[in-house]
């Protein structure tokens, strides 16, 4: 009987070790959150003067403009003067116009007739003048005309400056939270361990 006590309090005991004390080291994972530093890039703005290319034209005066009568039709005269430091080609073009009087069947009818444009071209250097000359030969003396003019400069590229916003790429740091895994170790119980792992 003394026997069978103590198996059986070797067995309590037993029992007692294997599901309470912890005896066996088992492995785990934790998510462990952590602070990095990292490195990113990003579009900062800045003024730059930047040079360029301009087409403008030439500076002139028109010095005089008339007109007379040259063997019974008009001719027109403009004359151009070159302002500018530049040399360059100048186009005066010429335009007409002619008004008639029509009576017939009870009316009487005004009619105005435009000619075709005429154009001249004057070479001029720096301050020199010329005169464009033009005789429109389908108008008599005697007949209702007015006539005007345009002219048209020659163009000079001119370098300029501007200030525009440009943009450059600049590296900076933030400190950012991330994770990782971390492995611990813990002990278990014989019981544990043999159910879980």
């Amino acid at each position: 009987m003394k026997i069978g006590i103590v198996i059986g309090i070797v067995i309590v005991v037993a029992a007692l070790v294997v599901c309470l004390v912890p005896l066996k080291w088992v492995s785990y994972e934790v998510t462990v959150d952590y602070e990095d530093t990292e490195t990113y890039y990003e579009n900062e703005p800045y003024e730059d003067i930047e040079t360029y290319t301009e087409t403008i034209p030439l500076d002139y005066e028109v010095a005089d403009s008339f007109d007379k009568e040259k063997n019974g039709h008009p001719c027109t005269y403009v004359e151009v003067k070159n302002t500018d430091d530049t040399s360059g080609l100048f186009i005066v073009t010429f335009s007409f116009k002619v008004s008639y009087i029509f009576i017939g069947g009870g009316s009487i009818e005004l009619v105005t007739y435009v000619l075709e444009d005429e154009e001249k071209s004057l070479s001029l250097n720096p301050n020199e003048s010329k005169t464009a000359t033009y005789c429109e030969g389908d108008i008599d003396i005697g007949d209702d005309w007015s006539w005007s003019y345009e002219v048209t400069a020659g163009t000079k590229e001119v370098e300029r400056e501007r200030t525009v916003i440009k943009y450059r790429q600049v590296e900076k740091e933030r400190t950012v939270t991330k994770q990782r895994l971390e492995i611990y170790y813990k002990k278990v119980t014989l019981l544990n361990y043999l159910l879980h792992y």
